[in-house]
């Protein structure tokens, strides 16, 4: 099985391509990694040095990929962060190519372009257009709250909220909506929940939230439910298994006191994780 991921990557570290490609290569897929940015490390670090690849090197690639006759047995293609417009509209494009060829073929869009912390961190214009081209276009979009926000312009203070915004976006064109970051508490321990609506249904896992200071956390979530569902896992046991998989990363990177996510030393993670947590039925 294999999955094409536009994503940024970076030398040192695990965010974007360099946070995702293991953990599908772990779970079983030929991972064809075209990467939207280059820098030496993620952005957060005090420096960091790099630029975005030009739209001509990235299409190449693909142009390449496709020479090989590899379309035809593309399972997904993954897009995180991309930064700019003419990255956006090189993953319309790409997308269009692959499912032209594969119509089977799955897009997850992972949009990336804010958080609570620092709100919007790309320009108006490429938010936009992950907003109104790139959504309508995915069959699975994963909006962390902060994103669930933009992308339907609605405030999200409770469950519901969250679920009406889900099936908004669902109603512009993904089937599945899969939502990050969703803070909260259990008594006075300080949570974070995953969920995930579908035809099938609306389910959330919850977890301790951690002091955790690595970041790509969603960059790996994101592969591990998208590597999850192509293996064959349902919507609910795929919302499972990813979280209960990164919430072991995390807890062995916070253990150790890491600056960023122990994606080779707590591989074993993947296949077999050390918690485990149920989906509860919201919807």
């Amino acid at each position: 099985m294999s999955i094409l991921s536009i994503q940024s990557s970076v030398a040192v570290g695990h965010v974007g391509n360099s946070a995702a490609m293991f953990p599908m290569q772990r779970l079983g897929f030929e991972v064809w990694a075209v990467p939207s940015m280059l820098f030496s490390n993620h952005p957060g670090y005090d420096s960091h040095g790099g630029a975005p690849v030009p739209i001509e090197t990235m299409r190449a690639m693909v142009d390449g990929i496709d020479k090989l006759d590899h379309f035809d047995h593309c399972n997904a293609v993954l897009s995180g962060y991309l930064g700019t417009v003419e990255a956006g509209q090189f993953v319309v494009e790409t997308v269009k190519r692959v499912k032209n060829s594969n119509k089977e073929t799955v897009y997850f869009c992972d949009p990336v372009v804010g958080d609570m912390t620092r709100q919007l961190y790309v320009e108006n214009a490429a938010a936009e257009y992950v907003r109104d081209e790139l959504l309508p276009l995915a069959d699975i979009i994963a909006p962390n709250i902060f994103e669930l926000e933009y992308l339907t312009g609605r405030k999200q203070e409770t469950l519901d909220d969250t679920l009406f915004a889900a099936d908004m976006l669902r109603s512009r064109g993904p089937k599945t909506v899969l939502v990050t970051s969703v803070k909260g508490r259990k008594g006075s321990t300080p949570t974070v929940s995953n969920v995930v609506v579908s035809d099938k249904g609306a389910w959330r896992v919850t977890v301790p939230q951690c002091p955790l200071r690595a970041k790509g956390t969603g960059d790996v979530f994101a592969a591990l439910f998208l590597a999850h569902l192509l293996r064959g896992e349902r919507t609910r046991s795929a919302l499972e298994l990813a979280t209960s998989t990164i919430f072991g990363i995390i807890d062995d990177t916070v253990r150790h006191d890491s600056d960023e996510l122990r994606l080779i030393d707590a591989q074993a993670e993947y296949l077999h994780p050390s918690f485990y947590f149920d989906a509860v039925r919201v919807g």
